[in-house]
């Protein structure tokens, strides 16, 4: 009695063991098998192990060994499991070997030495494994008193093990390396992205200080001496601020939008400057296209800062629609004392465009004057 109830809970930790095993399977197939190789891999190759390899198995007989429909459904269940399990091992071995390759060799610069010794151990591993399949194939076939049916040739036999694993491996790889080069095309854009962000701050910054001070001490000097000057010089201030704030995650703005801005921005310059400044701006029609924002502001500031600016000898400043460009131009009357150039804010320009436009920023300057074309874009 006590030998049979040692038996019973022997049966029923093995049964226990062998159920909790099978509870695992779930943990096996969405963690196990793909979470430490995704990377890797590059995507969910699961669906593609199940559908694959019983395809690749159902075809193998017809594509490598000529065997015709009807002898194949009269012993599909016999020959089917041999291909299976062909499919199945070389399959897994061929993934296996391709994993551990790339986790040793994941550069791009390293994907020819991989290739290479992936090659190697292929074409040394082929028939190793396909002799110790076929071998326990063949104990298996004994033991259930058959043989395989449809005997292949050792050519045949290396041939279609060959194929099959080259073929795999080409599949992969093709999945793997458009993956990587999607990912590759998305970095590349947020990295451009943030850089042309970081420029656009920078020309921002390189704007407002300045500006601030100057539209500052024009207010204090307005407030005692014209009340209702001052208040509608704060009013276009307060608006060409609100401008730069609301457009500081734009890449690009309406053209009709940005010179509506360009009209305020002008109109305080000329509450500071008087007579001393003349700009001319181009007709705000409807137009589709789009321009950097503050760049024609930075243009502008650019030309007051750079030249005299006075009464006697005022500062011309033209705006113009050309093609797909918006042109300033400015008349030279360089300050005796220069302010340092540090070039940066054509830089800037001219990076930011790029990005965004095959047209180039044009720069064209001669005794009398200086021009900027900024090109239009179509979103």
């Amino acid at each position: 009695m006590l030998f049979i109830t040692e038996k019973l809970l022997y049966i029923y930790r093995h049964l226990k063991i062998e159920f909790r095993t099978i509870n695992q399977w779930r943990k096996l197939w969405n963690q196990d098998m793909l979470k430490p190789n995704l990377q890797f891999l590059a995507f969910d190759d699961r669906w593609l192990l199940l559908i694959g390899i019983p395809t690749i198995a159902l075809l193998i007989p017809f594509i490598f060994f000529g065997v015709d429909v009807a002898t194949y459904l009269k012993n599909i269940h016999q020959e089917f499991f041999e291909s299976l399990i062909y499919s199945t091992v070389f399959w897994g071995f061929n993934r296996y070997l391709m994993i551990s390759l790339r986790k040793r060799y994941n550069a791009f610069s390293q994907t020819l030495k991989r290739f290479t010794i992936q090659s190697i151990i292929i074409v040394l591993a082929v028939p190793i494994l396909s002799f110790s399949v076929t071998m326990v194939l063949q104990v298996v076939f004994k033991q259930l008193g058959t043989k395989d049916l449809f005997e292949p040739t050792l050519f045949q036999g290396l041939s279609s093990t060959y194929i099959l694993s080259f073929a795999v491996i080409m599949l992969y790889d093709t999945i793997y390396f458009f993956k990587k080069y999607k990912e590759a095309i998305v970095e590349k854009e947020q990295i451009q992205l943030a850089h042309i962000q970081g420029q656009l701050e920078n020309l921002r910054n390189q704007i407002n200080p300045h500006f601030l001070f100057n539209s500052l001490n024009t207010l204090m000097n307005l407030i005692p001496n014209n009340p209702d000057r001052a208040m509608n010089y704060l009013d276009k201030l307060s608006k060409f601020y609100r401008y730069t704030v609301s457009n500081q995650e734009q890449q690009l703005v309406p053209i009709k939008t940005e010179l509506e801005n360009v009209k305020i921005y002008t109109d305080l310059l000329k509450e500071r400057f008087h007579d001393g400044i003349q700009i001319m701006l181009p007709e705000n029609g409807q137009t589709e296209m789009h321009i950097l924002p503050l760049c024609l502001q930075l243009l502008i500031e650019n030309a007051v800062k750079h030249n005299i600016v006075s009464k006697k000898k005022p500062l011309q400043i033209k705006l113009k629609k050309e093609a797909n460009y918006i042109w300033i131009e400015n008349n030279i009357q360089k300050r005796i004392h220069q302010v340092k150039s540090t070039g940066m804010g054509l830089k800037n320009i001219r990076e930011r465009i790029a990005f965004f436009s095959d047209q180039p920023l044009l720069v064209e300057e001669d005794k009398n004057s200086f021009k900027v074309g900024v090109p239009l874009i179509s979103k």
